[in-house]
């Protein structure tokens, strides 16, 4: 299964006929997981395997010292092998690949950016100008790519997540957790990047006119996303994905400013005590209680309140 930051999870096989995708790709020795990259693409998967083997390392040591088997792929559009957009970063744990685990990553631009930014474009002139002072690209426009690059570590997390075996009751709790694995490493090992990470969501919660499109032709409350998330054959737009997105990026930074490491580590323990056993906690008010008594108050209160959010 994939996950994808834009789209709805998907399966994907991660092969092209008979070629394993990054099979034939050149390597980057000295990180904590095998790195390949695109021909002409060194210097991007040398940035993006720093800032993820970071991210590994910071994990692996809130969650147990578990060090799940992964690849890096950095690559060029004309290598990219998925069914999600160029441009989005993905983890992928199919089988017969190079790995167990597969992080994907772009290393150029895509349209699909531009193609965000534009839709970005139509909030109140004050959250653009939020955004243009965040992600200028120094012409003037909109340059998601660095809050992108961030996207890699929630990836990052799913692959600690699914590798693990934790074993969440919902997809919408995945995507909490990767969003806390990512707030939780930015704040406490990357701070200078944290308006990097906040703003976009923070504008996109505030668009109003973009929640109420939502409330009114898509999905919007907890049940719906899981409903409309994997394999449904009535998945929910990428627009309507990202709209939960924004939410539960702006969730993980306020349980982070509460909890600060301690909700991360305790979301972990919670449902890694799990695996193996017989879970009957996948209704919200069952939910609502494990979470507020042994991981967050403050995530509980959310799940408990989300029509507000």
């Amino acid at each position: 299964m994939v996950d994808s930051y834009g789209s709805v999870r998907s399966v994907y096989t991660g092969r092209i006929g008979h070629v394993t995708f990054g099979a034939g790709f050149d390597r980057l020795s000295g990180y904590p997981f095998e790195v390949r990259y695109s021909q002409g693409a060194l210097q991007r998967a040398r940035m993006s395997a720093d800032v993820a083997a970071d991210a590994y390392r910071y994990l692996r040591g809130l969650f147990s010292e578990f060090a799940p088997d992964i690849a890096l792929i950095v690559a060029s559009k004309a290598d990219w092998s998925s069914t999600q957009p160029y441009g989005m970063p993905y983890f992928n744990d199919d089988q017969g690949q190079i790995r167990p685990g597969i992080l994907a990553m772009p290393s150029e631009q895509s349209v699909f950016w531009t193609e965000m930014a534009n839709d970005i474009g139509g909030v109140s002139g004050s959250g653009y100008a939020k955004l243009l002072a965040t992600y200028a690209n120094g012409a003037g426009d909109l340059d998601l790519q660095p809050f992108f690059d961030l996207v890699t570590i929630h990836e990052l997390g799913h692959a600690f997540e699914v590798l693990s075996g934790l074993r969440l009751p919902t997809f919408w709790l995945g995507e909490i957790f990767a969003n806390l694995a990512l707030h939780t490493f930015v704040a406490t090992r990357r701070p200078r990047n944290l308006a990097t990470l906040e703003v976009l969501p923070t504008v996109g919660v505030e668009d109003e006119l973009f929640t109420m499109q939502i409330r009114a032709e898509g999905s919007h409350t907890l049940e719906d996303f899981e409903s409309h998330y994997a394999g449904s054959s009535q998945q929910m737009s990428s627009r309507n994905y990202v709209w939960y997105q924004y939410r539960f990026l702006r969730l993980a930074a306020k349980i982070f400013a509460v909890d600060g490491e301690g909700g991360l580590v305790r979301f972990w323990e919670c449902f890694r005590g799990r695996v193996g056993r017989s879970l009957n906690e996948s209704t919200i008010p069952s939910i609502v209680r494990l979470l507020t008594t042994e991981v967050s108050e403050t995530l509980g209160d959310a799940v408990e309140n989300w029509r507000e959010w």
